[in-house]
């Protein structure tokens, strides 16, 4: 079953995260499985980019590009990421223009997103799209570009374009890393520059970052913290790199300690001029 497959593929990055290597008689034994299901996982993984295959088993790619596949990811900390969007959704005044970046986070956006009637909303993710699309009243705009296959993503040159050259209400990014000198990183170039694209001409550029990327830095960057306005997060707020975000004028939501109902876009604004 797909479920089944998708929960192994899980607990092979797992491991893989975890020691660094992963044995394919191992994971045989200790999932419950032919040593050729276990191959045909690891090819998988391996045109996915997410592993290489080696004698034996499989390693990582380099850690700091290393990102698991959407159906893996869409599996984890389900929780903190539909609290996260639960936010992010909330401060979208209604009928704004919204950029919204690919990710598990924002696809769970999208679904909250499907509730502001009149938004007219650019995502860069085909899964986002979707769930967007169950709302009639929603202004969908896909931009082109090449599309990734494993992920229903798009990316390239077409795709930059159109973000830059069209004004945007609200920016929703997710990164994988967001850090006080390094600023703003994430797994690969192509979509580190699709990313800087949703932020450059937007009014209110929103990031969504889970406590692990919190003070993390990535492979490959994507903009400096000047351009960011407000950090949704699943971290406590006394974290300390929300405490230094926030002393650099980023305001910061966090799910342990959300706003009250109300509050919305205006009382989310930073404190600091922008440009």
């Amino acid at each position: 079953m797909k479920s089944q497959k998708i929960h192994r593929q899980k607990a092979i990055i797992d491991l893989l995260q975890e020691h660094g290597k992963v044995e394919t008689a191992l994971l045989s034994r200790d999932l419950g499985v032919t040593e050729m299901t276990i191959r045909r996982d690891i090819e998988q993984l391996e045109k996915e980019g997410v592993l290489y295959r080696v004698y034996g088993g499989a390693v990582p790619t380099s850690g700091r590009s290393f990102e698991p596949p959407f159906s893996i990811r869409l599996t984890q900390k389900t929780e903190s990421k539909t609290a996260i969007a639960t936010q992010a959704a909330r401060l979208v005044p209604r009928g704004a223009n919204v950029a919204l970046d690919f990710g598990t986070k924002t696809y769970f956006v999208a679904k909250e997103l499907r509730k502001h009637p009149g938004a007219l909303i650019a995502p860069t993710g085909l899964h986002a799209a979707r769930e967007l699309a169950k709302n009639p009243a929603i202004r969908i705009l896909m931009p082109g570009g090449h599309l990734k296959p494993n992920e229903l993503s798009i990316y390239g040159s077409d795709a930059e374009d159109f973000f830059r050259s069209h004004r945007w209400d609200v920016s929703l990014v997710s990164i994988a890393g967001i850090d006080t000198d390094q600023g703003l990183t994430d797994y690969n170039r192509s979509d580190a520059k699709l990313k800087a694209s949703l932020i450059h001409n937007s009014d209110c550029v929103v990031i969504l970052a889970e406590e692990r990327y919190l003070g993390a830095v990535s492979f490959a960057p994507v903009g400096s913290l000047e351009k960011v306005h407000i950090v949704v997060t699943d971290a406590h707020p006394d974290h300390k790199s929300l405490t230094d975000f926030h002393k650099r004028g980023i305001n910061i939501i966090s799910t342990q300690n959300p706003p009250h109902e109300g509050d919305g876009f205006a009382g989310a604004e930073p404190d600091r001029d922008t440009d």
